[in-house]
């Protein structure tokens, strides 16, 4: 098939859809977000209340997000230069050490035009998601809030919960596509944080198109000597630009490109160039007007807003964290 404008799939809300049993086990999972976003300072043994996830951060970087004129759809954001400010996170929902370990990091990107927010994109180095079914994936959700913030019973019980909860998902994880990719990541584990290919967890919409994004660094070393992650990357920006081209790949036809399955990778689609983001600065990652902002990837405007089903649930989800921390001191 020619990978031509005629033949990219356009976007339909039914991409998006959720039944109601699965907008009930959301409401659920909202409520068990809000009650550990209310304990996460006694959890993390701080004095704010934290997010539900990414907690720990190792770096915030400045910086400007230039359009590729070749772009054909370049004209969706409002300048061709745009400022970009850049979260780089650990996964974990508690906060952990600086120095390295199980590679899962986050890299969320807030590109905007001064103080209007044109999107957030949060992208992690690993391009896959293991579970395609909603309830489940919810239920594990959920078992995993209660697991941290409950008492030793609670503890226990969810644990038992989250057990079953993996064991019936986990054919997702054998995959050939997903093994792959844990494999690739096992033998890069120890790679440094910014030599990552960073990826949209999922499908975004690009105009009235589908993509999924990566965010590849231009000539980063794989190999730093250092342990301690921040300092890493404090003393890389120190002596060295640091580039990043942001790519996006085209959804064509939905079984090689599925929407809703995010366990597998998507073959017969090249991935081009839309622009360029350069770091011009290296901010505190202890600046709490960094840790009280959001990077909700449905405040994107219209065009750039994510899509799917597994994608739908973090609407919701963004926002009472964000607003718990925010009703709680932020």
């Amino acid at each position: 098939m020619g990978n031509d404008m005629a033949s990219k799939i356009k976007y339909n809300p039914d991409f998006d859809s959720l039944t109601s049993k699965e907008l009930k086990l959301l409401e659920k999972a909202c409520e068990t977000i809000r009650k550990f976003v209310s304990k996460s300072d006694k959890i993390n043994q701080v004095n704010y209340k934290t997010r539900d996830a990414h907690v720990t951060a190792y770096s915030t970087l400045k910086g400007t997000f230039v359009t590729n004129e070749n772009f054909e759809e370049h004209s969706i954001f409002p300048k061709q230069e745009l400022d970009c400010l850049i979260r780089i996170s650990n996964a974990h929902m508690k906060l952990v050490s600086q120095k390295r370990t199980i590679p899962a990091y986050g890299f969320s990107v807030k590109i905007s035009d001064k103080a209007d927010t044109i999107a957030n994109f949060p992208l992690v180095n690993f391009p896959l998601f293991p579970i395609n079914n909603v309830s489940r994936f919810l239920k594990i959700f959920i078992a995993i809030n209660r697991f941290f913030a409950g008492n030793i019973l609670q503890k226990f019980w969810n644990l038992m919960k989250l057990t079953k909860n993996f064991f019936l998902v986990s054919p997702s994880f054998f995959h050939p596509s997903f093994m792959a990719e844990v494999f690739k990541l096992l033998i890069n584990q120890n790679n440094f944080i910014l030599s990552f290919d960073y990826h949209s967890i999922g499908v975004y919409r690009l105009g009235n198109h589908l993509v999924k994004l990566k965010l590849v660094p231009k000539n980063v070393p794989t190999k730093i000597d250092e342990n301690r992650i921040d300092i890493s990357i404090k003393n890389y920006l120190k002596n060295n630009d640091y580039e990043l081209e942001l790519m996006v790949q085209y959804c064509y036809d939905l079984e090689n490109q599925p929407v809703n399955q995010l366990n597998k990778m998507w073959k017969n689609s090249e991935f081009v160039s839309i622009g360029t983001i350069k770091i011009t600065e290296l901010i505190d990652k202890n600046n709490q007007w960094v840790e009280n902002l959001s990077f909700n990837p449905f405040e994107n405007i219209e065009e750039l807003r994510p899509v799917g089903r597994i994608q739908k649930l973090r609407d919701e989800a963004y926002k009472i964290s964000f607003t718990t921390r925010k009703n709680n001191g932020l």
